[in-house]
């Protein structure tokens, strides 16, 4: 994908901006996707229990509740993180400027995890095995703010890379 620059502002073509939220999308639906029955703490629960016990004969139920409890809330804390960096890079190619970071892609990026996890939540109070928890969402929105720092540490000190050209003397 090009792009062209306008006195050092970075230029996006319309066209490609579809394609910069494409992976946001795709993302958007795996949550949807493991906010499913399929994924419900049972399901996972069975599997887990295979795989661990497996590894671990000697495992007692309540070390597996702990781990499996432990894993579930990972999993909240990573997948809204990585969705929020995916939101990141397509807020930032939506709405271009000099920076490699700014507070409003991140902060656009935050709101939008925000309230993918509030709809993820509010879906899944219609699913006989699953349970819409506020607190679910603050993990998330934990995880997502998490991943916003780190964006902020290793992209926000540095000015955007220049393609190297001609001198002016």
């Amino acid at each position: 994908m090009s792009s062209s620059t306008l006195q050092g502002r970075i230029i996006v073509p319309p066209r490609s901006k579809v394609l910069y939220w494409l992976p946001t999308v795709l993302w958007l639906c795996a949550l949807a996707w493991f906010s499913s029955d399929l994924f419900s703490a049972h399901n996972t629960g069975i599997i887990l229990w295979k795989l661990i016990h497996g590894l671990f004969s000697r495992i007692t139920r309540r070390q597996f509740e702990v781990l499996h409890f432990f894993v579930r809330k990972g999993a909240h804390f990573v997948c809204y993180g990585f969705l929020s960096v995916l939101a990141f890079y397509s807020w930032r190619a939506t709405l271009p400027g000099r920076e490699r970071w700014t507070f409003r892609w991140s902060g656009l990026a935050l709101a939008l995890t925000l309230a993918a996890a509030s709809l993820d939540e509010f879906h899944q109070t219609f699913i006989r095995s699953r349970n819409g928890n506020p607190r679910d969402v603050a993990l998330d929105v934990v995880g997502a703010l998490f991943f916003q720092i780190l964006i902020a540490t290793f992209a926000g000190g540095r000015p955007p890379a220049r393609v190297p050209g001609p001198q002016k003397p």
